[in-house]
């Protein structure tokens, strides 16, 4: 146990590596990080791309077990939530620079901000969690019996129950064959093989014309098709891997679906036009 404390403390102290620390966000959960995956991970978060991170020490630090900044509403910062002596706080719209250097010396310095900084917030309702899940995954995968069986097994009452809640979601998403996997960089010939796929039995036409033809280019293909129909678009749930899980959703469902998302700190992806595409 000593070879490894000291093992530990020169990593950290030689070359910032942490490794008695956990990091948690989409793409990474387990211990051990450098220092700089903190600023890499913010900016992750300030360009759209993931929702989350949180940070956990090996033991509490001024009675703070875990620190988790969250995109805020309005995408231009983060609110950052405590877990301090059993107690929740929070300090809205943090801008990233100084959300950095408050998680960074939480990590280096072992310092919390300062206290009068903090709101005091109730803890997540798990019911309103289970309630929040229940109508996304209705919206993505139809009201139907199979839907309903799939959610008796699935009540997560928590933000992280939540998140492993959404990868079982996908998988029944593809068994229903409400969604297809594309490879991140997948030919256009797959795609509109896949997307034809998905679109059997709701009369929507596919104009290839209308596409352009730079490779591997989903993204674009996908607004370019959603473009062409009036009721549908294509949309992901994103599993932030190297796949594309796409489905279709009624365009009068595209805001409800982002915004339980949001809730969930999940991430759907819309890819209809203008207005309407958006990014949880």
């Amino acid at each position: 146990m000593r070879d490894r404390s000291f093992n530990s403390w020169m990593q950290r102290v030689l070359f910032q590596n942490y490794e008695d620390w956990h990091m948690k966000e989409p793409n990474y959960n387990r211990n051990g990080f450098h220092i700089i995956g903190i600023d890499n991970t913010l900016k992750a978060m300030q360009d759209g791309y993931i929702p989350y991170m949180e940070l956990t020490p090996p033991q509490a630090i001024q009675g703070c077990t875990r620190m988790k900044a969250t995109v805020n509403k309005k995408k231009d910062g983060v609110d950052l939530y405590l877990e301090v002596d059993d107690k929740s706080y929070m300090i809205p719209e943090l801008g990233y620079p100084e959300a950095v250097q408050i998680l960074r010396n939480f990590v280096s310095r072992l310092k919390l901000p300062e206290a009068s900084r903090y709101i005091e917030v109730q803890r997540v309702d798990g019911k309103a969690i289970q309630a929040d899940f229940r109508k996304l995954a209705l919206l993505l995968l139809g009201d139907s019996e199979r839907s309903k069986r799939f959610l008796k097994k699935q009540k997560p009452d928590s933000i992280e129950a939540a998140e492993e809640a959404r990868n079982a979601l996908y998988e029944e998403m593809l068994k229903q064959r409400r969604a297809v996997e594309l490879e991140w960089k997948c030919d256009k010939e797959s795609f509109l093989m896949q997307v034809a796929e998905l679109c059997k039995g709701y009369r929507l036409v596919i104009r290839e014309d209308g596409l352009h033809a730079a490779p591997g280019d989903i993204e674009g293909w996908c607004r370019e098709l959603s473009a062409q129909w009036d009721n549908y678009c294509l949309a992901e749930l994103d599993m932030f891997g190297e796949t594309h899980g796409l489905f279709l959703l009624k365009r009068e469902h595209c805001d409800e679906a982002v915004r339980l998302a949001e809730k969930l700190l999940l991430t759907v992806r819309i890819y209809g036009s203008g207005e309407e595409s958006q990014n949880a």
